[in-house]
């Protein structure tokens, strides 16, 4: 942590402000074959130099030389201090950065790329309404005017892109406020497509990840199974609908 934050209400009702405070990436630690890497929908699409890119977050994290069949592949996977996790890819033959967040954190995730939209070329949200219920984001600048920048379902991970941005700007601060009623928690995505399951020598059997391509969900067991592990075997059964 560059610091601890400094966290102030400013009365019944009013916004909350922050100082400084910067929160940290760390690496992901991942085992196996990265499901992102063949995943089609990534939630941003954007452009920059590699050695501007390495220079700010450091070497790729692992390599892929076949990728998804597109050529090779370099990733980089971290969890940041305030629970965000944060995928990157950048396929060698297009050049482009594909990122893995989630719809409402796209620009809690740029911010922690150190990105602004002249980098993006593409985003999941682009051109969606702001939501009305959640925790929003805004920034204020020396003559008073506000600006909201984005609402977020999770206090927590708005506290966080407060602080990236009040870190960036100059002569603007930022602060949160909740709006509408509070986000109810997410319901779990329906279940389907074909499973990757794990089995030990005692047939134990354990769900390792779902996808919905059965010829991605065998490359992906193929790969697991190719891994230097000891007594596990990997195959893929069809999930049934409504499991």
């Amino acid at each position: 942590m560059l610091g601890r934050e400094s966290v102030a209400w400013r009365g019944p009702g009013t916004p909350l402000v922050f100082a400084a405070g910067v929160p940290r990436m760390k690496r992901l630690s991942i085992e196996g074959p990265l499901v992102w890497m063949y995943e089609r929908n990534h939630d941003v699409l954007a452009r920059e130099s590699r050695a501007d890119f390495e220079r700010r977050l450091g070497p790729p994290h692992g390599t892929d030389p076949e990728g998804d069949g597109l050529g090779p592949t370099d990733w980089w996977a971290w969890r940041a201090d305030c629970g965000l996790t944060l995928v990157v890819l950048r396929r060698e033959r297009a050049g482009d950065f594909h990122v893995f967040t989630g719809e409402h954190e796209v620009d809690h995730a740029l911010a922690h790329l150190g990105w602004w939209s002249r980098e993006v070329v593409w985003r999941v949200d682009e051109g969606r309404p702001l939501m009305k219920n959640g925790w929003a984001v805004y920034r204020q600048d020396d003559t008073g005017n506000r600006h909201d920048v984005t609402v977020m379902p999770a206090r927590g991970h708005a506290e966080c892109l407060a602080r990236l941005l009040e870190a960036r700007a100059h002569k603007q601060w930022y602060a949160i406020e909740a709006r509408g009623t509070p986000p109810p928690p997410p319901m779990p995505k329906p279940r389907e497509g074909w499973a990757v399951i794990r089995q030990d020598e005692h047939g134990n059997r354990a769900e390792v990840v779902v996808h919905p391509s059965e010829e991605i969900a065998r490359k992906l067991a193929r790969a697991y199974d190719a891994e230097p592990r000891h007594k596990q075997t990997y195959f893929v059964v069809p999930v049934p609908p409504g499991a």
